[in-house]
């Protein structure tokens, strides 16, 4: 199936490692141009470097995103460099805390990563995008933000909010042409994300997931990503102001 996406203008926000990462190169492979951001200048340097060697433009600044002005600058940046946007994935997203007990600086840390860096993107690039034809806003939440699974942590609190925001969010730019939805993984090994850490920091907490997966195993980010891919594409185009759950049976809501 042709996604529809050869040409496509992407920026993509914590787009180094992980789900990100993969998901950069998947909409590269589909002949998209890239603009991203994280904070490591070599990490940077070394996704750019890769994104290019699939023969699409890439760009990509070293920042944080809790620094609203300066993101905010790059932003505007990232749509000059690739001459507009069709594409908003708001990936990046401070992970959660390790021990259930999350302080303020918890808190405070995935509000401003998680939720305001989503945010500020979809206000800042909403007048870039209405031009497009082909604008769709993906926003990477949490599955298990619907799901009372482990200790309370500002992680999975904040990243419902997200669920509410994108749903409002569709309704509010569907007028503009911009679709807006939401993908929701379940536990998945990115390669230095969340349960990466939990397998060795909390191995209870890791072995418990494995048992109540149905699957016995957690996803790859490849698994999420290629989802992310077919929302923000052409192919998706009647698709807006939902979050899906990509988690291979692991959560336990059932949706009707």
């Amino acid at each position: 199936m042709d996604l529809g996406l050869q040409g496509g203008k992407v920026i993509v926000t914590g787009g180094t490692r992980g789900i990100g990462r993969r998901i950069a190169e998947l909409l590269a492979e589909e002949g998209c141009d890239i603009a991203l951001c994280a904070r490591a200048d070599s990490r940077v340097a070394a996704a750019v470097a890769s994104l290019r060697k699939r023969g699409v433009r890439a760009v990509g600044s070293a920042l944080n995103v809790r620094d609203g002005d300066r993101y905010g600058q790059w932003l505007s940046e990232a749509c000059e460099a690739l001459g507009g946007v069709d594409i908003f994935v708001a990936n990046v997203s401070a992970g959660g805390g390790m021990d259930g007990k999350d302080s303020e600086r918890d808190w405070y840390r995935n509000f401003e990563i998680d939720v305001l860096a989503a945010v500020r993107g979809c206000e800042r690039l909403a007048d870039a995008m209405k031009d497009s034809g082909r604008a769709a806003i993906v926003i990477v939440g949490e599955v298990l933000s619907g799901e009372a699974f482990g200790p309370p942590l500002a992680y999975n609190a904040l990243k419902s909010t997200l669920s509410t925001y994108a749903k409002q969010l569709s309704h509010a730019l569907a007028p503009s042409g911009i679709r807006v939805n939401a993908v929701a993984p379940g536990p998945a090994l990115s390669g230095g994300g969340r349960w990466d850490v939990l397998e060795h920091a909390d191995p209870g907490l890791y072995g418990a997931a494995l048992r109540q997966h149905p699957l016995r195993r957690l996803s790859t980010a490849d698994e999420i990503a290629r989802y992310a891919v077919f929302l923000a594409s052409p192919a998706a185009s009647w698709v807006n102001g939902t979050q899906i759950p990509v988690d291979g049976g692991f959560s336990q809501r059932i949706g009707f």
